[in-house]
């Protein structure tokens, strides 16, 4: 009976625990099915849930592909980059290579203008060697003119000497003929002189007579020391002569300057020939510019249809992965990834197999336990118990009772214990707080998911760009090291030009290079034109050269080292020649324009101009300044120069001898000739002047 019973018992206490797990499971799948589902409809819901999981299964390669195309996209995007990098940085080019070109072109024409100044380089480093080869000659003959001075006033000393003593000689000698007579006669022979034969007072000399020989050599003496003398004098007149020359051509100033003018003019020419090499190489320059900037446009189109195709590739890329990604997520549905979807639904499946099988189990386990104590019930009775209660009651003894003793005080502790933990505040704290959301928190995780691949995307992009970058400012460092000594030569060259050119920012006399070399020649025609214009204006006008600009450059952008002004000796005043009247203007213009004569004669080597023509302006002078003007150009022509007039004032034709006339007919103009050589006018018919 009681292996019966505590069969019975055994089996009744596997179907508790059986009852228990059942109810553990159910409280489980209480979202998943009904409270009331019984083990077949899980075994449905699990086929269903294990199907659905197969059918995303297979949708993995989508999602690998979907990767893939995301691998792509990026490298697509990174070359896209590469590529809008490189037409950036073309198109950079493109737009700066016109102006380097021009920089290029400007300096070629800047060089080559510049170029032009070499035959007056040429022709200055020909009269600078002239000139300093003139000074030599004149300071050597300076030094030769004077020694050869004190040669001559030494020989002028000792041929006058000589004289004086020849001159003595022949003195004593007609003093000494009556003694020298008186020697020759004889008493009784008649005297040669007067033929007497009576010689009453013969002449005795008062000191030694020279004889003939010695007046001989005296003579010779003189004759020799006047040979000297002209000489001396012919040489000194030859050097003087080359003196002369060579102090004209060489002008006033010192060996020393015109060396140090030699040299800058050397040093100019030196420049000019250099220039043809810059030439050659801007030249290259152009062509390795034009061709660079024809590969660089060549290059461009091929970079902009990769662009073309890169963008192209790119939005296929991206349709295609919307597309992918548009079917993950609705076939992950509202699971943050696909194959949190997959596991959930295997999670759910094994719960409800797991359900399942603990309910067939509890069914079997709940058969078994009725069947067992039935038949202890039955066996009871049929021992005479009441019941199986009964049974177990009777079959209690001392062991059974201490052991369930032992067990209810061990129920205790473990009560005490379990209070005293389940008293612990962390515990109550923990308990009472709501739930977690699994749904919210996986749903944060996949935003996690997301933002962390957008940040890697980013970081990948940004250290791309910065290598990329990193590589470009090598490249821009390179391009800058090797630009800096162009730039230097091109700053160097601009400031030069901007000397020649009298550029203020950098020449502060605002003069022209040219300027500068025409004002050297206009201080010589200033200095030549004072001589006539003192005697002209009667001494009042004196031209002053400056290097400030003249009144007519004032309100342009002209530059200075040309410009006049009047000094005025009667008012101490000095005046722009804007301010001078009609008539001081034209005796000013023709003392500039005979000194320009007087430089011009000088630097033809002294080859004269023999004509001179004045045109018209008479008519603005008074009475005075006529006079005064018209003895300038008399001087002229005592000179030995034609002086030719073309003017309308009648007052004239009394002051010129020689006239050419000329009277307009209805044929044409008639010419005749008056004045010296002329008596009657020649008149002749001249073509027609228009």
């Amino acid at each position: 009976m009681l292996p019966l019973l505590h069969v019975a018992e055994g089996r009744a206490a596997r179907r508790d625990q059986a009852r228990a797990v059942v109810a553990r499971q159910r409280d489980a799948v209480t979202r998943l099915v009904p409270d009331t589902a019984d083990a077949d409809v899980m075994r449905k819901e699990e086929r269903a849930r294990r199907e659905e999981a197969a059918v995303l299964e297979q949708r993995r390669d989508d999602e690998r592909r979907l990767a893939a195309l995301g691998r792509e996209l990026k490298e697509a995007e990174d070359r896209g980059l590469d590529l809008e990098a490189d037409e950036a940085e073309l198109a950079l080019f493109l737009t700066d290579s016109p102006r380097h070109r021009k920089d290029l072109a400007e300096r070629l024409e800047g060089t080559r203008a510049r170029l032009a100044a070499r035959p007056v380089a040429e022709t200055a480093v020909d009269t600078a060697r002239r000139r300093l080869d003139a000074a030599t000659r004149r300071d050597t003959l300076a030094v030769d003119l004077t020694e050869t001075e004190e040669e001559h006033r030494a020989a002028t000393d000792a041929a006058q000497a000589a004289r004086d003593a020849f001159q003595e000689i022949r003195q004593a000698m007609l003093e000494g003929m009556a003694a020298r007579l008186a020697r020759e006669l004889a008493p009784g022979a008649p005297c040669a002189v007067c033929g007497s034969t009576e010689h009453p007072a013969p002449a005795t000399p008062d000191r030694d007579l020279p004889d003939e020989a010695a007046e001989a050599a005296a003579q010779a003496a003189y004759e020799q020391a006047g040979e000297e003398r002209e000489r001396i004098a012919t040489r000194l007149a030859e050097l003087r002569t080359e003196h002369t020359a060579a102090a004209q051509d060489a002008g006033d100033d010192p060996a020393d300057d015109l060396r140090a003018a030699l040299l800058t003019a050397q040093d100019e020419l030196a420049g000019l020939t250099a220039a043809a090499a810059d030439v050659e190489r801007l030249e290259d320059d152009l062509r390795q510019v034009d061709a660079e900037y024809e590969e660089a446009r060549d290059r461009q189109g091929e970079i902009n249809t990769a662009l073309t195709e890169n963008r192209t590739l790119r939005v296929s890329l991206t349709a295609e992965s919307l597309r992918l990604r548009t079917g993950l997520d609705e076939a992950r549905g509202g699971d943050p990834t696909l194959e949190a979807r997959i596991r959930r639904l295997g999670a759910e499946a094994d719960l409800l197999r797991d359900t399942a099988t603990a309910i067939e189990q509890l069914r079997a386990a709940t058969d078994d336990a009725d069947t067992t104590r039935r038949e202890a019930a039955d066996a009871a009775e049929a021992e005479g118990f009441p019941s199986v209660e009964a049974v177990r009651s009777a079959a209690l003894d001392d062991a059974a009772r201490a052991e369930l003793t032992r067990r209810a005080r061990a129920y205790d502790d473990e009560q005490v214990r379990v209070t005293t933990r389940l008293n612990d505040p962390e515990l109550a704290a923990a308990a009472a707080e709501p739930p977690p959301d699994l749904d919210t928190l996986e749903a944060a995780l996949a935003d996690a998911d997301q933002a962390h691949q957008a940040v890697s995307s980013a970081r990948d992009r940004a250290r791309h760009r910065r290598d990329r970058l990193a590589a470009l400012a090598a490249e821009l460092r390179g391009h800058a090291a090797a630009w800096r000594p162009v730039a230097g030569h091109h700053e160097l060259v601009s400031r030069l030009a901007a000397l020649a050119s009298g550029d203020p920012a950098v020449n502060t006399a605002r003069m022209r290079l040219s300027a500068y070399v025409l004002a050297a020649r206009l201080e010589q025609v200033v200095a030549a034109a004072n001589h006539r214009l003192t005697h002209m204006s009667a001494g009042r006008y004196v031209l002053e050269h400056t290097v400030e600009r003249a009144a007519g450059e004032r309100g342009r952008n002209g530059t200075g080292g040309l410009g006049l002004r009047v000094i005025d000796g009667w008012t101490g005043q000095h005046r722009d020649p804007a301010t001078l009247s009609g008539g001081e203007t034209f005796i000013t213009s023709l003392a500039l324009a005979l000194g320009l004569a007087d430089v011009v004669t000088a630097e033809a080597d002294g080859a004269e101009i023999g004509t001179l023509f004045v045109d018209e302006g008479f008519g603005t002078l008074d009475e005075e300044t006529l006079d005064e003007v018209m003895d300038v150009l008399d001087g002229l022509r005592d000179g030995g120069r034609a002086v030719g007039i073309v003017s309308h004032v009648a007052e004239l034709r009394t002051r010129i001898p020689t006239q050419l006339r000329v009277r307009k007919t209805r044929t044409g103009s008639a010419l005749s000739v008056t004045g010296a050589g002329h008596d009657a006018p020649a008149a002749r018919t001249a073509a027609p002047i228009s």
